[in-house]
Order: C-alpha cells, then sequence, then structure tokens
C-alpha cells in the first residue's frame, strides 16, 4: 500500500514554498491606509454607510474598505473600525467610532493626526429657532454627536470645540448651546474655539464650548 503523500511543497532547508506564497499572497490582499491620502474603514457592528468625496450617495460598507481622506462615514445605526498610516513607514493606528456622522481627514502637515468633523443631523438655522418662551428647551438640543474609542492621534471636531484623544473613550456632541465633549475613560485635551483656551477632560467629567 502507498502511503499518501503530502501536498505541499517543500524547497530547500525544509521551508514550504506554498505556504509562503499563500501567506504572502493574504498580507498583499488586505487593505492597507496611506498616509494623508486613503484611511482603512471596516464594519464592526450594524449599518456604517460612507461616501467618497464627489460621490452622489452613500454606499454600505459591508467589508473592510480603503477610501480617501475627505470620506464622510455615518455610523448613527452602527460601529465602524478606521485604521490610518502614520508619517513613519509601516506605522498605523485605529479606532472604532459609533452614534454619528463624520467626516475624516489628516494632512501632511498633521503628524498623523486624523481629524473627525461631526456632521450635525439638524442644522443650526432649522434646529435652534425658537421663541423666548422655548429657547431655554432648546438650549440643549442635540444637533449631532459621535461617540468613539481609540488610542492614537485623533481628534473629533464639532462647531465650537475640539477633543483629542489621549487613548481613552469619549464622545462629542453638537447641541444649540455649543459642543459638549464627555469622557467615559482617559483623558482628552478639548480646544475651545469660542473662548481660545485648551481644557484637559479626564474620566467622568465633560465640558460644554458655548456657542457665543
Amino acid at each position: 500500500m502507498r502511503s499518501g503523500r503530502r501536498s505541499r511543497i517543500w524547497g530547500a532547508a525544509g521551508v514550504c514554498s506554498l505556504c509562503a506564497f499563500s501567506t504572502a499572497a493574504a498580507a498583499a490582499a488586505a487593505p492597507a491606509p496611506t498616509f494623508a491620502d486613503t484611511v482603512v474603514v471596516a464594519p464592526v457592528s450594524g449599518r456604517v454607510l460612507v461616501r467618497t468625496p464627489g460621490a452622489p450617495y452613500s454606499m454600505r460598507l459591508t467589508a473592510a474598505r480603503v477610501v480617501p481622506v475627505g470620506t464622510e462615514i455615518d455610523t448613527t445605526a452602527g460601529r465602524v473600525t478606521l485604521t490610518s498610516a502614520n508619517p513613519q513607514p509601516g506605522s498605523v493606528q485605529s479606532g472604532q467610532f459609533f452614534e454619528g456622522t463624520f467626516q475624516v481627514r489628516q494632512s501632511r502637515a498633521g503628524g498623523g493626526l486624523v481629524s473627525l468633523v461631526l456632521r450635525d443631523a439638524i442644522t443650526r438655522q432649522s434646529g435652534c429657532k425658537s421663541s423666548p418662551a422655548h429657547a431655554a428647551a432648546l438650549s440643549k438640543r442635540l444637533l449631532g454627536l459621535l461617540r468613539g474609542s481609540a488610542k492614537g492621534h485623533f481628534r473629533t471636531v464639532g462647531r465650537f470645540s475640539a477633543a483629542t484623544v489621549l487613548g481613552t473613550n469619549w464622545g462629542v456632541r453638537d447641541r444649540c448651546d455649543g459642543t459638549v465633549t464627555v469622557v467615559r475613560e482617559g483623558v482628552v485635551e478639548v480646544r475651545d474655539f469660542v473662548h481660545h483656551k485648551t481644557v484637559v477632560v479626564r474620566t467622568g467629567q465633560t465640558y460644554l464650548a458655548m456657542a457665543p
């Protein structure tokens, strides 16, 4: 009886050449971001929509995909992992983002910083106008929201402040009365655009950058 033969192809020094080829092919097939040019987005749960610059409509994200900087991502009904490249070759950073719609920005002058700019579901013009009798009730009306959990050089940008993470779990809310940063874990540096100051916000704290 002839014994079965292995299907692998073994080369010199006991190296499986077919295995090496398969591993290399898998690595080559994995999407990778390009610094200040593209990022990789992958759905984690729920429904995630993406709209690339110039596209007439959004498309559902069903698998990891390379998209250009400037892409808008809708995670109001889902969660996405976003991976970006740093200036150092081979260095990347990633985070998960959810509960909001945002545009991805990254410039060569930012040292790897990725800005996630909120896209409000309700405009201030239509969502914040009221009579004096209703002004107090509308002051905290939510216009836009984004939550994230990341370690890296990420910043969420609202209308009146920007929050730069230092390894944390945080959220940003655009409201009629300003932009609120909520820190659930870690530390966030908030740049208040109105008062031109930077405030450190820690676990369990919030900061409201009030509208002028």
